[in-house]
């Protein structure tokens, strides 16, 4: 395969990805508003997706199964909410507010977890707290940088995924 074609076929990949992982995660906002004690799998990590939210989204007809035609249906009411002018098309403005709205609940979480003290207001210091000493913390080599080199994936089964250079 070529460069420029593989290229592109990853980036259609990772769009894929984002778009799917954004709606999971948006899917699920609704039942981590009460802090993760709702239906979804609380524990799981700050953003765990709730598939019970999802299908709640989608599952139209609350029969606990969701068609083909109920995802079409969801898929195509998004698509449609941000057709601004009606073509069958997204520009990049359109899709932007698509995305945006998609996303948000991910802005949310993420605004959530810096905000340690839950007070509405991302302080200096707590929007500083997650990167602070991350190069001491995880310079395997001690050359005072972090590289690609300071860890690689072994392959093997002696229960370590991820074993030091």
């Amino acid at each position: 395969m070529n460069t420029k074609l593989k290229m592109k076929s990853l980036s259609a990949i990772a769009i894929a990805a984002a778009l799917g992982g954004a709606v999971l995660a948006g899917a699920s906002y609704a039942g981590h508003r009460d802090g993760g004690h709702g239906k979804g799998f609380p524990g799981k990590g700050p953003l765990a997706v709730s598939a019970m939210e999802m299908y709640d989204a989608i599952d139209t007809d609350a029969d606990g199964k969701l068609t083909q035609t109920e995802i079409d249906k969801f898929r195509n009411d998004r698509h449609a909410d941000h057709d601004a002018n009606s073509d069958g098309n997204l520009s990049i403005e359109e899709f932007a507010g698509l995305w945006h709205e998609t996303t948000r609940p991910l802005t949310v979480r993420a605004f959530q977890m810096l905000d340690t003290d839950g007070d509405a207001v991302v302080t200096r210091a707590e929007y500083d707290r997650p990167l602070s000493g991350i190069v001491e913390r995880l310079d395997r080599d001690r050359d005072g940088g972090l590289s690609m080199r300071d860890r690689r994936y072994d392959g093997d089964d002696d229960g370590r995924r991820w074993d030091d250079d």
